[in-house]
């Protein structure tokens, strides 16, 4: 196995003069070490995308070794480090990118002309989501639907927020659907608001939903916007082209809580992580996903599967745009919806890690707390605040033999959580890592899907009317009024510009914009002394993001975080959370080596990158190093970036 990993990567390294040509080097994939000379290959910090890209192979059972099932169960800090790769890998022409042209339109608006957003204008989701940097940060603003823009949200924690939306349209469908067919029929319509408690406590105030009916008499249930709802037949099957509860043969609805994006009105958001992942590799990289987990649906009633992380997909709304109508002979799609001759562009596989890795994204950090913080976060109650930024959360413990089919919940679906705050004795962010999986004998990792409560996330999950201040007029003239509630945790570190729209320079400006049903809450904190005031302002800004493989981290379990942490024998410095400390067969860094200036500095580069990252599986082999596996490539041995053969 040695022989051939090396073989691979040797080979690798060899088409580092190809790769650096001009159009073709790639900023994030740098595997090489301080012998490697070639062009754009040095990287000593041992940071950049050290793998060649090759479309991952979807497998739902744990062996043969290489599919995304296997990493996940064998190798799961690899798998989310792969997943992460993804979203931080600058993608390339040969990869099927930009097929369409830099920068042009896509979608269109209400009035079916006007373009809403732009497209094309990306190579990698570190280029929006940049801040911190290679992490799942916010950052940049873009243009969608208004001249204001978007800006781009933080997803630490992402996995968090879809249990909890799962979870919310559970415990709501315990009190609609009363005669348990999964779906709301006619005859369970009410004019009752349905109502969720956040957390298991007496002062956890319970959330209204809205109500199953339809009270106004518009046609649409009177759920809260942030509901995607769907319409069926008496026998619960998806009605194509059904848009109102009046419609002929409409025998009910479904519906799901869409959690990505700030949301603009209704239908405007992603309802899952791995929606999350392929829906803006189209958008903005051109990058078609054929993703049968979210399109295939044989029972016609809206929901397709329940993904290798064990959440459950619709493709009401979402439809992946590679649909995989035409196979070839080893499983990949030859539909090129672009018709830029790159097939099969992101791959289920590719889906599968990037959602391990948004699942089980890292929670953001509570920063230095002082006086002034614990008076602003009581100051934060006072005002009213918490109504809406709701701070705390429970996931329920998984039951999935109950007999009432909506209180199988699916627990806490992540196998670990990374717990990071201010250390006041060490003046730093510190974590603390802490399993939340099994091993069995096999070596085979099992989430333990227990409860877990869920503090600071700031949310009731709702859209509300926010009044002038946040009204967007988009392109064609259309006012935008509703908006989700914006998450609270990392709202210190997401760096400025605040708001759905990224107009407000300061957190004080963003709160003066709020109207509507946050009017009195904001009336009070205008009308507060200037200290309370600053004293909100810094608790708000105490919720930080981080670099999550650089916070010193107590990874073994030993109670404290070593200045100088061994792993294969080498010191790696302060231990933090590396998930390369953490593989099946862990990263061995290259250790102390003369910089150009003739000092000794350690290299983070790794020596054993083929082992560690399982180059050589049996479904992960990429003998030609052009991007699809040998199993999956009907040209194993000829190099063809585009279609496994040709080009």
């Amino acid at each position: 196995m040695k022989s051939s990993v090396l073989m691979v990567f040797a080979a690798f390294l060899a088409g580092a003069t190809l790769l650096a040509a001009p159009g073709l080097a790639q900023l994030g994939e740098r595997p090489g070490t301080s012998v490697d000379t070639s062009l754009g290959f040095k990287d000593l910090t041992g940071l950049s995308i050290k793998t060649p890209r090759t479309r991952i192979v979807h497998t739902t059972q744990p062996l043969p070794p290489g599919g995304s099932m296997y990493f996940q169960v064998y190798d799961p800090f690899l798998a989310f480090k792969m997943g992460k790769d993804l979203t931080q890998r600058e993608f390339r022409p040969r990869d099927g990118v930009f097929a369409a042209g830099i920068s042009n339109f896509k979608g269109l608006l209400s009035d079916g002309e006007t373009p809403a957003i732009i497209g094309n204008d990306q190579v990698s989701c570190g280029g929006c989501h940049a801040l911190p940097y290679r992490d799942a940060g916010a950052g940049t603003n873009f243009a969608k639907k208004s001249g204001l823009g978007r800006n781009a949200t933080h997803f630490f924690g992402s996995g968090i927020q879809e249990m909890l939306a799962w979870q919310i349209r559970q415990k709501m469908m315990q009190q609609i659907d009363t005669n348990r067919n999964n779906f709301v029929d006619l005859s369970e319509l009410s004019s009752e608001h349905v109502y969720v408690s956040p957390a298991p406590r007496p002062a956890a105030k319970a959330i209204d939903f809205g109500s199953s009916g339809d009270a106004d008499g518009d046609g649409q249930p009177d759920l809260n916007n942030i509901f995607r709802v769907w319409y069926v037949d008496a026998g619960g099957s998806v009605l194509p082209g059904a848009t109102s509860l009046d419609d002929p043969g409409v025998g009910g609805y479904n519906f799901i809580l869409e959690v990505f994006g700030w949301g603009e009105q209704r239908f405007n958001l992603n309802t899952t992580n791995r929606v999350f992942a392929w829906d803006p590799l189209v958008a903005h990289g051109g990058l078609e996903a054929h993703d049968p987990t979210t399109a295939y649906d044989p029972d016609n009633d809206g929901w397709s599967q329940v993904s290798n992380a064990g959440c459950q997909q619709s493709w009401i709304g979402h439809v992946p745009p590679d649909p995989g109508t035409e196979l070839n002979s080893v499983g990949l799609s030859l539909d090129d919806p672009d018709g830029d001759g790159s097939i099969h562009e992101i791959s289920e596989g590719d889906l599968d890690l990037m959602e391990w890795y948004m699942i089980n994204s890292p929670r953001p950090a509570m920063g230095e707390q002082t006086a002034a913080t614990a008076e602003g976060a009581r100051v934060f109650n006072a005002l009213g605040c918490a109504e809406c930024h709701v701070h705390t959360w429970l996931i329920e413990a998984a039951d999935p033999g109950n007999p009432d089919i909506h209180k199988r919940y699916n627990g806490d679906l992540r196998f670990f959580d990374l717990d990071v705050r201010y250390n006041d004795a060490t003046a730093r962010l510190e974590g603390s890592l802490t399993p939340l999986y099994t091993v069995d004998g096999d070596g085979r990792h099992f989430p333990n899907r227990s409860s877990f409560l869920v503090r600071g996330i700031g949310t009731d999950f709702r859209h509300h009317e926010m009044g002038p201040g946040f009204t967007d007029q988009q392109y064609d003239g259309g006012l935008v009024t509703a908006f989700r509630t914006g998450l609270l945790w990392g709202n210190g570190a997401t760096g400025f510009p605040w708001g759905h729209d990224g107009k407000s320079m300061t957190l004080d400006d963003v709160i003066r914009r709020h109207g509507g049903e946050a009017q009195a809450a904001r009336d009070a904190y205008v009308a507060a002394p200037e200290g309370r005031r600053a004293a909100l302002i810094a608790y708000l800004m105490s919720h930080l993001l981080y670099p999550t493989d650089q916070v010193p981290t107590d990874v073994d379990g030993d109670g404290a975080i070593s200045d100088h942490f061994v792993v294969a024998g080498e010191d790696t410095g302060v231990e933090r959370f590396n998930p390369e400390w953490l593989f099946k067969v862990p990263g061995e860094i290259e250790g102390l080596v003369a910089n150009p200036q003739g000092v000794l500095v350690r290299s983070d580069a790794l020596v054993n990158v083929g082992e560690a990252y399982g180059l050589d599986l049996e479904y992960l082999l990429d003998s030609d190093l052009d991007g699809f596996a040998d199993v999956q490539d009907e040209c194993p041995l000829t190099t063809g970036y585009k279609d496994g053969c040709s080009s």
